[in-house]
């Protein structure tokens, strides 16, 4: 399924948020206005949406509720006040959502209570394109991805400056005045061990994503939006990222393994990945020249 331009353009302004219905969780995104509506739903093992106008709005409401006369913009008001307190809650969504899913269809069913009257709402997601797959997922997800990882590397830049620094310190004579403040040299290899093994996050499709990368991804899109030109066609399914794989007909992606690489410096043959592809433990090392020892001057005596 395609969205229209404009619905497209007001979904990507939206970061991804989470929605629990029973035992799923499910990434999100959704707008209402008086009029329509449009969703973007995905389990990470597929991705569905519906724009829905006030004609198809219309008849809907006239199919699950015979009873109930509103105005459509009432609808979608009481679905908006729904929806909207239910995204990135921790708690478990009430009987007022149930799902059903099959391998192209996803159908969210809202039961509720309007004006005293039985309220009943069925969202009929098919699956999307493409195209609008690789916008809302695939091209910010990569540059979340170059961001953090350059923000790594400057991080880890600073920090081997600051041992620098407190080596100075140390050989200028300073002494901490509390040994509580004292720190390890930070050893980059070591610390990309250590967060492999111990910290990498679980999987995100239960946990969601933090307001941070909630932020990130808005920044992301808004900077998209100012350095490319829009397109012509928001419902076109072409992926920029799967035509220029196309085009060179070949697509590789590589993972060093940081303990050969001291064996590829030994022997003398060392091949450096492209910039944009460069992993925090690819990053050729800093070299650091010890400072000469100097007499002790009284520094923080």
């Amino acid at each position: 399924m395609m969205l229209s331009q404009d619905m497209d353009a007001q979904l990507l302004k939206l970061p991804w948020q989470t929605l629990h219905v029973g035992d799923c969780s499910f990434f999100i995104k959704v707008h209402f206005t008086d009029f329509s509506y449009c969703l973007l739903v995905s389990d990470l093992s597929g991705v569905w949406c519906e724009e829905a106008a006030a004609d198809v709005i219309q008849e809907r409401s006239k199919e699950l509720n015979k009873r109930l006369k509103a105005p459509i913009s009432s609808f979608l008001s009481h679905l908006s006040q729904l929806i909207h307190p239910l995204l990135d809650s921790k708690e478990k969504t009430p009987n007022t959502l149930s799902c059903t899913r099959s391998q192209e269809t996803l159908m969210l069913h809202v039961k509720s209570q309007l004006s005293g009257l039985p309220f009943y709402w069925d969202f009929r997601c098919r699956e999307a394109s493409v195209g609008t797959v690789c916008r809302h997922f695939l091209q910010p997800l990569i540059s979340m991805t170059k961001a953090l990882d350059s923000q790594c590397q400057e991080l880890c830049t600073l920090l081997r400056r600051k041992d620098e620094e407190i080596q100075d310190y140390q050989e200028g004579g300073a002494m901490l005045s509390r040994d509580r403040l004292k720190t390890e040299t930070f050893e980059e290899h070591s610390f990309y061990k250590s967060f492999v093994s111990k910290t990498i996050p679980e999987p995100c499709g239960s946990s969601g994503l933090s307001e941070r990368l909630q932020q990130l991804y808005s920044d992301v899109i808004l900077l998209q939006e100012q350095q490319e030109p829009k397109a012509t066609n928001a419902g076109d399914g072409a992926c920029p990222l799967l035509e220029q794989s196309h085009e060179s007909n070949s697509c590789a992606f590589a993972m060093t393994d940081p303990s050969t690489a001291q064996q590829d410096v030994d022997s003398g043959q060392t091949q450096e990945p492209p910039e944009d592809v460069l992993s925090l433990t690819q990053r050729p090392p800093i070299l650091v020249s010890k400072a000469k020892k100097r007499k002790a001057k009284g520094l923080f005596r």
